[in-house]
């Protein structure tokens, strides 16, 4: 009987740990949804707001090459648009400027870099591909306005 007892004891001690995990598991999710609600909202008011606090003119924010969110119904994205400057990163890591968190995209997908006056987008071996207008990107592509971009479930426009 002793033998039962411990055994019961172990199992006891076992699902107490496993719901403490799956516990902080959901705070964690909780959170990271949260605060990726709270981004979105953050950058939408930036559309409205910061264009009238720092001086700078609608014409003047929106001349800047941007990538915008078409589709992302799986919400895998912080932001609804992505200004690029010199070079953008796109790819499943940190590091990477669009961060798409997804098993389909690589940790270095994609990048987009302005090349004189051209934005050119180089697919990085990823290992499912980049689509530019529905067609599979095999070697460094000119962007040009109006581009549908597509990684993994996310769809995005190139504007300039």
């Amino acid at each position: 009987m002793p033998g039962k007892l411990q055994v019961l004891n172990i199992v006891v001690i076992a699902l107490q740990y496993s719901l403490v995990v799956l516990l902080y598991y959901f705070l964690y999710r909780v959170v990271k949804l949260a605060a990726r609600d709270l981004n979105r909202l953050a950058f939408d008011d930036l559309d409205d707001s910061i264009v009238n606090n720092t001086g700078v003119s609608d014409a003047d924010f929106s001349s800047q090459p941007r990538l915008v969110v078409v589709d992302d119904h799986q919400e895998l994205l912080s932001q609804t648009f992505f200004t690029i400057v010199d070079s953008l990163t796109i790819g499943r890591s940190q590091h990477n400027n669009v961060v798409i968190d997804s098993s389909f995209v690589s940790h270095e997908h994609a990048c987009i870099s302005k090349v004189k006056h051209n934005y050119l987008l180089a697919d990085l071996n990823s290992t499912n591909g980049t689509l530019v207008n529905g067609q599979q990107v095999e070697e460094e592509i000119a962007l040009v306005d109006g581009d549908i971009i597509q990684i993994g479930a996310v769809t995005l426009k190139f504007e300039r």
